[in-house]
């Protein structure tokens, strides 16, 4: 294996989010000349507009490379051939070939997840340009970028180093994102939780690495093989089977590598840091954290287990171990369980959608569950159903917190309290609210019913009947806190009766991500195709 000058189109995207990080941060560092309100209100909005320009660009450069829309055509020697010539060697490095040195996939999922983790990021910029920044808004921005490009690289690593390095990437990005307002009574304690629970997840997911990697070398030795390279995904797969899957070193490894990334995705009993976490910073941060951060952890989950340790698997069965989907299945019982229930008595809004958010992450791991079938069929569905669940909650959470990061900017507050009456105040505001949070609640016809539905039923189809009847009533028990949203927003009373403007930015994402919640419930097929296509490819 060798880097070939023609990878560097495969990893075109990652190399352009690597500049566009260091371009924000350079051109933030020049305009530092300035340091009266105005002059730090130019330098916060060019460093957003730099942003989200190039995160578009970025975006238009996965997509066309994806060929998920279309296939440029050869150069037919008319005017328009440099911009043929142009798109035919952008999709060159389009999805296929083996993964880069063995460590870097860029297939179908590769791409989806691109796109996701980008997009996450562009309507994050929106929301945090209509939000009051401090000092250093380069710095903020650029932060965000490089969290991006850590996630990208999470969703393609097939080797335990890059996906560690990563996660690490991702993750630093975040702590100091957290703790951005250093004024702020939360968000430093916000910043400092999250760096403490997520250096002890690092520590534990490395010490996990560590026990896999010895399994490997051990066993390649006993069967007198070849040197080779004892992280790579395929490698651990290739011994981990028969027997062998058996192994303690090989099941305490792989328990611990779960446990690292249950605190990345804030699964039961690893949620602890995220309901403080979510709640104390800023909340154009929480919606990055709670959409893009929880769907970078979930592909990194899935393509490690599904390629490290496909001979472990097991089936999803609640009172036996039997593999990691066994792990799984009780982690998503105690998360389903705990989440929604934890939410009930919340009365705070960020504080209720971080609870809210730990019991989808137990619906999203019933997806994960179907992997177990010995069917390509069954584990394509699953694998679609975790990608559309993901894509959805993403676009439905960056919606519901881009209303509070709003609510918070205008109010000063971001309690259910704030928000009675809030139609009297804003009506747009308050019919967009009205339409994320039910489609977080999951009711027909909107995007979050479709996701709900495709994730029991691929935990059906994996057996996990038991599992599933749990997840459907507490779906019941979730309406209540939901519809609390609603009960405040068009019922109580408002103790002010003063409107108030979304600012044009903050309103523009909000209008995207309740406009795509709507379009797919309407048309659930409308990238179900695609995702069936990049779930064929993960399933084998």
């Amino acid at each position: 294996m060798s880097f070939q000058i023609t990878d560097i189109p495969r990893i075109l995207p990652e190399l352009m989010l690597l500049l566009l990080g260091l371009l924000v941060l350079g051109s933030d560092v020049l305009t530092r000349w300035g340091r009266g309100p105005q002059a730090q209100f130019e330098r916060a909005r060019e460093a957003g507009q730099l942003t989200a320009t190039g995160l578009g660009l970025v975006f238009i450069v996965g997509l066309v490379q994806s060929r998920f829309l279309f296939t440029v055509p050869d150069p037919t020697g008319g005017p328009l051939d440099v911009l043929l010539t142009l798109g035919r060697n952008l999709q060159a490095g389009g999805p296929g070939g083996s993964p880069i040195l063995g460590a870097f996939a860029t297939d179908e999922f590769t791409m989806v997840a691109r796109l996701t983790f980008i997009g996450a990021a562009f309507l994050t910029t929106l929301l945090a340009m209509g939000y009051r920044l401090t000092a250093n808004p380069g710095e903020f921005y650029s932060l965000l970028i490089f969290s991006a490009l850590g996630m990208s690289i999470m969703a393609a690593a097939t080797e335990f180093i890059l996906a560690y390095l990563a996660l690490e990437l991702s993750s630093i990005s975040l702590y100091v994102l957290a703790g951005y307002f250093r004024e702020s009574e939360r968000s430093p304690e916000a910043g400092l939780k999250y760096f403490l629970f997520g250096s002890l997840s690092s520590a534990i997911l490395l010490y996990g690495i560590s026990l896999v990697y010895g399994f490997v070398a051990s066993e390649n030795q006993k069967a007198g093989g070849t040197p080779i390279v004892a992280t790579l995904f395929a490698e651990v797969g290739r011994f981990a089977t028969g027997d062998a899957a058996s192994s303690p070193l090989l099941i305490l490894g792989m328990l611990f590598i779960i446990a690292g990334l249950g605190y990345k995705i804030s699964v039961v009993p690893f949620h602890t840091w995220a309901p403080d976490v979510y709640q104390g910073a800023p909340p154009p941060v929480t919606a990055f954290l709670s959409t893009a951060s929880k769907a970078a952890g979930f592909l990194l989950l899935y393509r490690l287990l599904t390629t490290a340790f496909p001979g472990a698997v097991g089936a999803p069965r609640l009172e036996e171990f039997n593999g990691w989907s066994s792990i799984l299945a009780i982690l998503a019982l105690v998360t389903v369980i705990v989440g929604n229930l934890a939410a009930l008595p919340q009365t705070n809004a960020r504080r209720l959608l971080a609870y809210s958010s730990i019991g989808h992450a137990g619906f999203l791991l019933l997806a994960v569950l179907l992997w177990s079938s010995t069917s390509p069929v069954d584990r394509t569905f699953g694998t679609a159903a975790l990608i559309y669940y993901l894509i959805v909650y993403s676009l439905t959470n960056l919606g519901s917190f881009g209303v509070l990061a709003v609510l918070t900017n205008a109010l000063g507050s971001d309690d259910l309290s704030a928000m009675q009456g809030l139609w009297r105040r804003n009506m747009p505001l308050t019919l967009m609210m009205t339409v994320l949070i039910l489609s977080l609640a999951g009711i027909p016809p909107l995007a979050g019913f479709w996701a709900k539905f495709f994730v029991f039923m691929a935990g059906y189809q994996a057996g996990a009947v038991p599992l599933v009847t749990i997840a459907v009533i507490m779906t019941v028990v979730s309406l209540y806190y939901y519809l609390r949203f609603l009960k405040a927003m068009w019922i109580l009373p408002a103790p002010e009766t003063t409107p108030f403007r979304t600012p044009p930015v903050a309103n523009a994402a909000i209008i995207v991500s309740t406009v795509l919640v709507v379009l797919l419930g309407l048309l659930p097929n409308l990238i179900w195709g695609t995702l069936s296509s990049a779930a064929s490819v993960a399933a084998r």
